[in-house]
């Protein structure tokens, strides 16, 4: 049976993961894009990249077959969504790995994730629900990412890391081992972390300091 995937989001995002699932199609025969959907209010074509876009989920969701992936990546959009979907038709969701992703043994991975192609994950790494792995990053062995964390392009990870839910690591960060990241925190681009981040922080610089208090999981309805 088909996997006929349904991307939440039209943007920039949405259109890499497009591109994710037809390399996916391209290795193996049972998945597919079916369907973009978007919020009423988002200003966007009825086709983007010859895939139709639907302006809820509902209509799309009696096909049994459908799965969704949410391609947002602000996590607390991205946990919004996923709670609204599931509350109205259960959690149907799809995982998204390119081929192209370096995925060693040990590894387990959350429905509802979503991994981009030149990443690299080695052994014994336990990612959640819904995280979005962007492309360039590496994870070293035995990290922990929870549900919803967002890796921008680029983002390192050294041994023994665990990022927490929700939280959001910008372009080109870095972190040390046996670094936790605080649950719905966020890491600026291009820093360096150290040293423990505190739940609900913002750190930033070389090496990572703490500046403020994060408003991510504020933003879930």
């Amino acid at each position: 049976m088909t996997e006929r995937i349904v991307i939440y989001g039209a943007g920039g995002l949405g259109r890499e993961i497009l591109q994710v699932v037809r390399e996916m199609q391209a290795c193996r025969k049972d998945v597919e894009c079916a369907a973009f959907v978007v919020d009423e209010a988002f200003a966007t074509a009825d086709v983007v990249n010859g895939v139709p876009v639907h302006r809820n989920f509902h209509g799309i969701a009696q096909d049994e077959c459908v799965r969704f992936v949410i391609a947002i990546g602000d996590p607390a959009a991205r946990a919004r969504i996923a709670r609204a979907v599931e509350s109205a038709i259960g959690p149907r969701f799809a995982t998204v790995i390119h081929p192209r992703a370096l995925i060693d043994g040990g590894v387990s991975v959350g429905v509802g994730s979503m991994i981009m192609g030149l990443t690299s994950l080695t052994t014994e790494c336990q990612l959640g629900r819904h995280v979005l792995i962007n492309p360039g990053c590496t994870v070293a062995h035995d990290n922990t990412i929870e549900d919803f964390a967002t890796l921008s392009p680029g983002v390192n990870l050294a041994g023994r890391v665990r990022v927490g839910e929700g939280c959001l690591l910008g372009i080109g960060a870095s972190v040390a081992p046996d670094v936790n990241i605080g649950r719905w925190s966020v890491v600026g681009a291009g820093a360096c972390v150290i040293r423990d981040v505190a739940p609900h922080s913002v750190a930033v610089g070389v090496p990572a300091q703490t500046i403020g208090t994060s408003q991510v999981e504020a933003r879930i309805p």
